[in-house]
């Protein structure tokens, strides 16, 4: 039972730390916004040569309708193939890649996982319920597990001898990135060696099979029963209420880099949200130490935007 309450720690810890980093996002002021193009959720017509719908006459009358496919085919190859490294940085790309492919893999084998646990405590025989279901879901699960395990293990190597042979990436490079990626590959290391005992994964079916039924589901094939297997558990449940609290969590948060600063031209129309930020955001007493700004906190934006620049000797 101690395996599960563990894991429901993490997963706690997990949810408020997305909840938090999410919550502190939408409650930030208002960007200043980037003139960068092109914006990806225009239309195909004119994301294709970096246009903008304010090229259209008395664009401010009608409605602003952005692109939510266009958006997703630009998002879709840049998240699951990083197609912007690819194209800056190849050599790195290549370590980096299967890196974050066996974590996206991860991932979704563990929803398979979880699909498969709520079928074993629905209908425990496979002929009796969904049976061609379960079976390709099963194996299913063994190919993206295995090829997850063995291209996060190669990128997880690969990311950590490039860092610590590439000159570039060693001038930045921080102990919390080095510690980073020893966890994740101490996550993968103890993950294969637990397979290889299970290749079929029916201990970790059946232990979250347990975390759905609050521990009243036992199994004879249980991973907590074998060292590897526990130490898996324990190191699975603590990476996901890890990344959360590091820039790891950039993999969700970049959602809002995206939609809410580089791409967000929505219109600033009068009593629309953007306004209402805006006049919140003029309100503000910023304490800058450039002087020619006069921003010494005791006028606020709107004092310093409409008043007269001073001369200066």
């Amino acid at each position: 039972m101690g395996f599960y309450i563990f894991s429901y720690f993490c997963a706690v810890i997990f949810l408020a730390a997305v909840a938090c980093r999410v919550y502190r996002q939408l409650t930030l002021p208002v960007h200043v916004r980037w003139e960068l193009y092109p914006v990806w959720h225009e239309k195909p017509v004119r994301s294709a040569y970096g246009g903008s719908y304010m090229e259209e006459p008395d664009w401010w009358t009608r409605p602003y309708e952005p692109s939510a496919g266009n958006a997703m085919k630009y998002m879709a190859p840049e998240i699951l193939l990083l197609r912007g490294l690819l194209a800056e940085n190849k050599r790195l790309w290549l370590v980096s890649f299967p890196f974050h492919l066996g974590l996206y893999l991860m991932l979704a084998t563990t929803v398979l996982l979880l699909m498969e646990a709520a079928f074993m405590l629905v209908a425990p025989s496979p002929a009796d319920f969904g049976g061609m279901l379960r079976t390709g879901i099963g194996w299913l699960i063994v190919a993206l597990g295995w090829i997850g395990l063995i291209t996060g293990l190669i990128g997880a190597l690969g990311l950590l001898y490039r860092r610590l042979t590439d000159a570039d990436l060693k001038r930045y490079a921080t102990p919390a990135d080095y510690f980073n990626l020893l966890f994740i590959l101490a996550f993968f290391l103890a993950a294969i060696s637990a397979a290889f005992s299970d290749p079929f994964f029916d201990g970790a079916k059946a232990y979250l099979a347990g975390l759905l039924t609050a521990g009243t589901f036992m199994s004879a094939c249980e991973p907590g029963q074998s060292f590897s297997g526990a130490l898996t558990i324990l190191l699975a449940s603590l990476l996901a209420a890890y990344i959360p609290l590091t820039h790891m969590s950039h993999m969700f948060m970049k959602y809002f880099l995206y939609h809410q600063v580089k791409w967000d031209d929505e219109p600033n129309r009068p009593g629309n949200a953007v306004e209402a930020a805006v006049l919140r955001n003029l309100h503000y007493r910023p304490s800058w130490s450039a002087k020619h700004v006069e921003a010494d906190g005791s006028k606020s934006w709107k004092d310093i935007a409409s008043s007269a620049p001073k001369e200066t000797k």
